[in-house]
């Protein structure tokens, strides 16, 4: 059984977690610093978005400048977000989902993700080991993203 202390802290760990998510968003929705992104990773963190590439750490970097020259607006909407803090209290895994409306090279698109996660605490901080992206569809504001019918 838990003590109360423990469970507080299980508490606050999910908070900082929350914290460290929403922190991510305002970097992208306040012009994608790479700097600042990657500072939300351990060294060895992962940002694996599939078909849009898989980078580790410093990889990362050329990534985030491009997008940061070919986007303009953009507001991340994170919600649903579920933390499990494991036993040992210095590794957590989550899942949530975004909702976005974004402009990249002139064209805004809307887009939805469902993000598998990992974070590790290090130095008292939590941070990203793994952000993993599993598109539901990016389009643009003047299309549907429900494909048209067969036939």
């Amino acid at each position: 059984m838990a003590t109360i202390e423990e469970r507080l802290q299980r508490v606050e760990d999910i908070e900082e977690i929350r914290r460290l998510k929403v922190r991510y968003a305002e970097a992208c929705d306040t012009g994608f610093d790479p700097d600042t992104i990657i500072s939300l990773f351990t060294p060895d963190g992962v940002w694996d978005a599939g078909e849009f590439g898989r980078f580790v750490g410093e990889e990362m970097r050329p990534y985030w400048q491009e997008t940061a020259r070919i986007s303009g607006t953009a507001m991340h909407y994170m919600v649903n977000h579920v933390v499990d803090v494991d036993d040992n209290g210095t590794d957590a895994s989550g899942r949530c989902y975004l909702f976005a409306a974004v402009d990249r090279d002139g064209t805004a698109y809307w887009m939805a993700v469902k993000y598998e996660e990992r974070y590790r605490k290090v130095d008292g901080r939590w941070l990203f080991t793994l952000m993993k992206l599993l598109p539901a569809f990016m389009t643009s504001f003047d299309q549907s993203w429900v494909p048209p019918p067969p036939g």
